[in-house]
């Protein structure tokens, strides 16, 4: 019998965090429910030797894949190719999950048929132990089966569909093809775009799963690591532009779509232009992208181009990324 659920655990150099990781699977009521596979990606640390420990004493929980490092995105593309469970969702080797809620959530799902289901996260800081809670608005109603466009634009709930927080059932993933890119960072947005556009139908459950570490100054989505790794960003936004200019689709999913790119492209046109504290970099950065936008898809480039004029603005009067956020804070 396959299992209800396969969770590829992404894991490079993850040594201080994996036990913590891997003990919130290491449950038996999990037994042939739950497919735990670890992927270590090219690890030069004890990473595969701690996760091994697992295979040997929980064989019907955990396997584990090793392979050369890839990146993120390889690491999920493994995950798929091996996935034999009814939904697969991602959790990486420096977080965990809240396993009684995890077990609550395979019941679920044992019989769910929602293409998508969505749950709850919570940030964890490393250094000070503080949390926070990531609740599903009280508008949304639980445990009902929506169809997917009629709730995809709705913009207070489309940000609940993330990769820390989503179910998704495997066969869209398999019968689609969904494969990431390799070699790079970011690839989070990449994940939920291609496998959320094929989805017909979606569950919100008021069940707090992914346990998120945050505050770690290595962390891909830290100010300076998006400027130091441009290129990456640029490399999965411009995925994206052509997966939307090529994917057949309209009303309802097509501007979900084109809203999820335009958001996207607004955070690359900030990092170029508010994050890069080199503001010549910068500027020769977020022009040479708008010249391959209008090239690329000239639809985006006119319905971000108001955005893009707001960005040029503070550019040019100094705006950075900490006076940014206090501006964000100032306009709560």
């Amino acid at each position: 019998m396959n299992p209800i659920l396969s969770v590829a655990v992404a894991s490079y150099n993850v040594e201080k965090y994996l036990d913590k990781c891997l003990t919130s699977f290491a449950d038996e009521r999990f037994n042939d429910l739950v497919q735990v596979i670890i992927v270590n990606d090219g690890s030069t640390d004890s990473t595969a030797e701690i996760a091994q420990r697992y295979v040997d004493k929980h064989p019907r929980i955990f396997q584990l894949i090793n392979k050369e490092n890839g990146g993120h995105g390889s690491a999920v593309n493994a995950g798929i190719e091996t996935a034999r469970g009814k939904y697969f969702r991602i959790v990486d080797g420096d977080d965990w999950v809240n396993t009684e809620n995890l077990y609550a959530l395979i019941c679920h799902l044992n019989d769910s048929d929602a293409d998508l289901v969505v749950d709850e996260k919570r940030e964890v800081n490393m250094e000070t132990g503080d949390t926070e809670f990531f609740k599903i608005i009280d508008s949304v109603q639980m445990n009902y089966k929506y169809e997917f466009e009629e709730i995809c634009n709705i913009s207070e709930i489309s940000p609940y569909i993330m990769i820390h927080t989503l179910s998704i059932k495997t066969e869209i993933l398999k019968s689609n093809h969904i494969r990431l890119l390799e070699g790079i960072f970011y690839v989070d947005i990449e994940f939920i775009i291609k496998s959320t556009v094929h989805a017909k139908t979606i569950e919100f459950l008021d069940l707090e799963i992914y346990q998120y570490l945050v505050g770690n100054v290595n962390q891909s989505v830290n100010y300076r690591n998006y400027v130091k790794r441009y290129s990456h960003h640029d490399q999965v936004t411009k995925e994206l532009i052509s997966f939307a200019s090529e994917y057949n689709c309209s009303g309802a999913l097509r501007q979900y779509l084109n809203t999820r790119i335009c958001l996207l492209i607004n955070t690359h046109m900030n990092i170029s232009l508010l994050y890069n504290e080199n503001r010549k970099e910068g500027i020769a950065q977020a022009l040479a992208f708008r010249r391959y936008l209008k090239e690329a898809n000239v639809g985006f480039y006119r319905e971000t181009k108001k955005r893009f004029i707001v960005s040029i603005c503070l550019h040019l009067i100094g705006v950075d990324y900490e006076r940014l956020n206090r501006l964000k804070r100032l306009a709560k």
